[in-house]
């Protein structure tokens, strides 16, 4: 005999275990999928009318720090009256600059990028609740998963 022969007890995997299996590994990478591209559209940026028109912010993990911190400076008791912090961000021509925010401005700037992580995580759940609703028996149930896609 040769190691992987069959042995006296073996049985041969059910259709049943194998679709299982094999839907399993690809709604796995499904998951990953929808992971890596919420990622993407969270620390792609945001757009904020902060300081009164239209400017985009970034939003890697450093630039979310920073924006917390900005924040949280802008609601320190007793700031002057002039107070501002230098923050990040391009304006409408794609032109990326320091410019300086207000406290009201800044906390403005922190609810739009909070707003826009909150979007991209609910559009993944959402994207995740459709595929864990698919049938893995059903006739069309691979064409089901691939058809999930990040919203473009």
């Amino acid at each position: 005999m040769y190691e992987g022969d069959c042995q006296p007890g073996d049985r041969a995997a059910s259709v049943e275990e194998i679709t299982r299996q094999q839907f399993g590994a690809a709604r796995a990478a499904k998951l990953a999928e929808l992971e890596r591209d919420c990622s993407n559209a969270i620390i792609a940026g945001f757009a904020s009318a902060a300081l009164g028109n239209v400017h985009t912010y970034p939003a890697k993990d450093t630039d979310q720090q920073n924006l917390a911190s900005s924040v949280l400076s802008s609601l320190m008791p007793n700031l002057p009256i002039d107070w501002a912090t230098p923050f990040w961000c391009a304006d409408e021509n794609g032109n990326w600059a320091m410019r300086p925010h207000s406290a009201t401005q800044i906390q403005q700037v922190g609810i739009d990028g909070k707003s826009a992580i909150i979007v991209a995580i609910q559009c993944k759940a959402v994207l995740e609740a459709t595929m864990m609703a698919i049938d893995l028996y059903a006739p069309d149930a691979t064409e089901r998963l691939e058809a999930i896609k990040w919203p473009a």
